[in-house]
């Protein structure tokens, strides 16, 4: 079966591993995935499949847009958006495509689908919401409102792929679990076996956060009955970040439990960068994600390692699962004092956290979503 994969959203490091695990997936069923994106499209890796090109214009990105620019390009992404729907709705049907999946969606989309052909298509089209969150005022009504103008489009089928378990029981939204992402491109280490140092990771991009900060004063300060390392990737996106970030390296950078890299990750470096970690790091304090997932949990989880986290990222998924160690910072010494437990006792807890990890990984896996998506096609 000819699958098309419409990503229209300028790729970062968490769609890039997106994608490759939806490739590999509908591969290992036997389908046959095609990217369907804009012109130059700027794929940041080589997924090893057939690419074709929609009509209406490059992808948009906002990376570094004031507001006026961004008010600007976010016309033009709404525009150039109906365009390449509408390509990939004339393609799909010329070239005897059976499903379009869109991976990385927002209600944006399922607006432009109302003004596409795409609404019309005689395949089925799953519009997928991985990443996007809730919480902000009017998302949720926006959403609704939207989903309910296609209803009447039976091809258009919604699936949520984050823990917006409130939004069960819509006539044509589908939850399904988000998905642990394993290693694809290198060959793990394996379990832990005990050694030391003990590595605990911090990556993707660096935020200011006051969780952040506490940690890294525990981490200092910590009386550990084994050593232990720190790896920071010191990576910002904004002004802001940067200078919280070169506060912590000017605290902490000659420490010899810290180690700092500005390395930008990806493919292969990202992959053994985790696989080089005993525990990862998700510690931001933000709201988003009791309505999303956490990639960078999701990664960790996906190479079998555990994590440390904060009590607003994914806090069902430890509710359900050990995998690891939830925090919620609001006492220092009692959040030191879970964190020393933790590490001093990792080597002797660790079984109980790979159980309960391989445990979840029946659940959150790339198999389960892809069979989500696959509900929905035609013979």
């Amino acid at each position: 079966m000819k699958i098309a994969i419409l990503e229209t959203v300028v790729p970062s490091g968490h769609e890039v591993e997106y994608d490759r695990g939806l490739v590999n997936e509908f591969n290992a069923k036997g389908h046959s995935p095609v990217f369907f994106v804009p012109e130059n499209y700027p794929f940041k890796t080589d997924y090893g499949t057939p690419v074709e090109y929609l009509d209406g214009g490059e992808a948009v990105s906002y990376s570094k847009s004031g507001f006026i620019k961004k008010l600007f390009l976010s016309f033009t992404r709404e525009y150039r958006r109906k365009c390449w729907f509408d390509s990939a709705c004339r393609i799909a049907a010329e070239k005897a495509f059976s499903m379009i999946v869109i991976p990385t969606a927002t209600p944006r989309y399922l607006r432009t689908i109302l003004h596409s052909k795409l609404r019309n298509s005689k395949i089925p089209v799953v519009v997928n919401l991985q990443v996007f969150s809730f919480e902000k005022k009017g998302r949720l009504q926006q959403f609704l409102s939207l989903a309910k103008k296609l209803e009447k489009y039976k091809n258009i089928h919604i699936t949520i792929t984050s823990p917006n378990h409130f939004l069960r029981n819509l006539p044509n939204v589908e939850y399904i679990n988000p998905p642990f992402y394993k290693p694809t491109l290198i060959k793990s280490k394996g379990d832990y076996d005990g050694h030391t140092p003990l590595t605990l990771s911090l990556y993707g991009f660096y935020r200011r956060d006051d969780n952040v900060k506490m940690l890294f004063d525990i981490f200092a300060k910590g009386e550990f009955t084994v050593p232990v390392s720190f790896i920071v990737q010191a990576v910002t996106n904004n002004k802001k970040d940067e200078e919280s970030c070169n506060e912590l390296i000017s605290l902490y950078g000659n420490n010899p439990r810290f180690k700092f890299t500005k390395e930008y990750l990806r493919d292969e470096s990202w992959q053994k960068a985790l696989d080089d970690s005993d525990v990862i790091l998700a510690p931001y304090n933000s709201k988003q994600y009791l309505y999303t997932y956490s990639a960078m949990c999701f990664n960790a989880l996906g190479f079998k390692r555990p994590v440390i986290i904060s009590d607003s990222v994914n806090p069902q998924l430890l509710d359900e699962f050990k995998v690891g160690i939830k925090l919620d910072f609001k006492d220092y010494e009692e959040t030191k004092k879970k964190v020393v437990n933790f590490i001093n006792n990792f080597k002797n807890d660790y079984p109980q956290y790979l159980s309960e990890i391989n445990k979840a990984a029946e659940v959150y896996s790339f198999e389960n979503v892809v069979k989500g998506f696959l509900k929905y096609k035609t013979e």
